[in-house]
């Protein structure tokens, strides 16, 4: 594939465990030429977009893939079941304290900025008082990816500076608010935008613990949302079967890497999606600067992924 006369945006999805789909699919796409010039990301995907621009090069896949192989649970949600009642105690909202997710970004992704990094990401996050998506190009990059990886209940809010006023606003997840960061890309000018969806549909599933009623409950809030039309734009929307993991759960990073991986080999070898709307768990909404928060649309009738 002929891939030089593109300029390739890769928009990474909230995911939780399943954002190792992403990981093969990067690998893959690195091996196959293409060069992205920009990335968007929303929670994990966030995670895995920052680490990408922190490492431009060939090998980043390669690199990505040896940090998710040494990822378990208790890293990401580092309360474990024997400490949760203490750390309740302490701390009335969350479930887990972000300290493992700290010490992973910091191991990640060695900047202090996010506009400092090699290749230019945004990260998604929602504000908690109005509920809409914000896209950061610039800020303190710990702050801004705890901020897009907190779990409502799960994690703390994160205070970011409003851009128009200074004042300390709290965020939490950007998969609240654009799940499938489609809309993010608008503002990079791709010519070619590559979707790495590790979302799923909702499972009815045996809960075992409130950390698996809380996550249920918000990948159901999280599936409807109007399509985001990228005009002539060239899309390729990759997706990656179910292996029916809990969204904490790790121990199948390798299964997964191999899906994602297997999912741009079947892209490759069929046609692209030759513009007009994307029918992706995303919200619709105009990306209006840097950091700044996008005004919610009347709902449009839409295609859940």
């Amino acid at each position: 594939m002929a891939t030089t006369r593109h300029r390739d945006v890769l928009v990474l999805s909230g995911g939780a465990s399943r954002g190792a789909v992403q990981v093969g699919m990067v690998q893959a796409l690195l091996e196959s030429g293409v060069r992205p010039a920009a990335y968007v990301g929303t929670s994990v995907g966030a995670l895995n977009a920052t680490f990408l621009g922190s490492h431009d090069g060939p090998d980043a896949g390669e690199q990505l893939a040896r940090r998710w192989r040494g990822i378990d649970t208790r890293e990401v949600f580092a309360v474990s079941h024997g400490t949760r009642r203490g750390h309740l105690a302490r701390h009335p909202a969350p479930l887990c304290a972000a300290d493992g997710v700290a010490r992973l970004v910091r191991r990640w992704a060695p900047y202090v900025r996010l506009e400092d990094l090699p290749v230019p990401v945004r990260v998604v996050t929602t504000r908690l008082d109005s509920g809409v998506a914000v896209y950061h190009d610039r800020g303190d990059l710990l702050d801004v990816l705890l901020a897009s990886t907190a779990l409502p209940g799960v994690f703390d809010p994160v205070r970011l500076a409003d851009p128009t006023s200074g004042w300390q606003v709290p965020h939490v997840d950007g998969g609240l608010a654009d799940l499938v960061p489609v809309a993010g890309a608008r503002a990079l000018a791709p010519t070619r935008v590559w979707v790495l969806d590790a979302t799923v549909p909702t499972r009815i599933e045996r809960v075992r613990s409130p950390l698996d009623a809380l996550l249920a409950g918000l990948a159901e809030s999280l599936r409807v949302r109007p399509a985001v039309d990228l005009g002539d734009v060239e899309v390729h929307h990759l997706t990656a079967p179910d292996l029916g993991v809990r969204m904490h759960d790790f121990r199948r990073t390798e299964e997964h890497i191999a899906l994602g991986r297997a999912s741009v080999a079947a892209a490759l070898a069929g046609p692209a999606d030759q513009g007009g709307p994307v029918a992706v768990p995303a919200a619709e909404a105009p990306v209006t600067g840097p950091a700044a928060p996008v005004a919610p649309q009347r709902p449009e009738p839409s295609v859940a992924a």
